[in-house]
């Protein structure tokens, strides 16, 4: 159960998500927002990851990120990959030159799962000039932004909303407040989260959220409890002024990260 800071009524932000027009702390870690794509030949899912840390041994790296714990724990498909976008625009915003191919990373490999917090970190081989972003900011101080705007990146699956009128699915930013913290149940275990009015769908799991300056707030984790997911708290998705998206807060990444041997 969710027992909430802050009034329940908090306004909510503007919905929408967007592929342009970013503010600056999310261009500067746009670069390192990954999607994790669990593929087959019939069916795929995507959740959203971004680097926290990267080992240079010479003229290879190894390249860890968060993402979502149940994209890890239920992908049983043959492949699984870090995609740089997805069905990104053919040409630039001239109109003229054309993009270049997103970036894939495989194979992913687990290096720790997190149950409580349904976190888990992967890590890739690859080359130490890979064109990437560098690692997010991460410290435990997240709390100076309550009250704050914050932003989100990753994937969402714009087409489950039909509101949106969006279809294609590609790396978007979303915007919102942090609200306060709550206390929610997952699996059984109850955990500190930070409740937001960032606007996330499937696909955003596993994103980060930042501030202004581009330090992570949180992950995002949860929208709507329902009985899929085995998270209960006590807002009702029915009311609009009583939704949130869930984040991870920052000082549980930390915690998460050095158990991952990442501090």
């Amino acid at each position: 159960m969710v027992v909430a800071y802050t009034t329940a009524g908090a306004c909510l932000a503007a919905e929408g998500f967007f592929a342009d027009g970013a503010p600056p702390a999310v261009r500067a870690v746009w670069p390192s927002v990954y999607a994790f794509v669990c593929e087959s030949r019939t069916s795929s899912y995507t959740a959203t990851a971004f680097l926290v840390k990267k080992w240079v041994r010479g003229a290879r790296a190894d390249y860890y990120f968060m993402t979502a714990g149940h994209a890890i724990d239920d992908c049983k498909q043959p492949r699984r990959y870090l995609a740089e976008n997805l069905n990104q625009q053919t040409f630039e915003s001239d109109g003229t030159t054309l993009a270049k191919p997103p970036q894939r990373l495989e194979p992913v490999s687990r290096v720790y799962l997190d149950d409580a917090y349904d976190i888990a970190v992967v890590k890739v081989e690859a080359a130490a000039a890979l064109r990437i972003g560098d690692p997010l900011t991460v410290d435990d101080k997240c709390d100076r932004s309550l009250h704050r705007e914050i932003y989100a990146v990753g994937f969402p699956g714009v087409g489950k909303r039909r509101s949106l009128h969006l279809t294609r699915e590609m790396k978007r930013w979303s915007k919102g407040d942090y609200v306060g913290l709550g206390r929610a149940d997952f699996r059984g275990t109850s955990s500190i989260y930070i409740a937001s009015t960032v606007d996330s769908l499937p696909g955003n799991s596993g994103g980060p959220v930042v501030d202004e300056t581009g330090a992570l707030v949180g992950v995002v984790v949860k929208g709507a409890a329902g009985p899929e997911n085995g998270f209960r708290y006590d807002v009702d998705r029915k009311k609009p002024n009583d939704w949130y998206s869930f984040l991870v807060p920052c000082q549980a990444v930390l915690r998460i990260m050095d158990r991952s041997g990442l501090k």
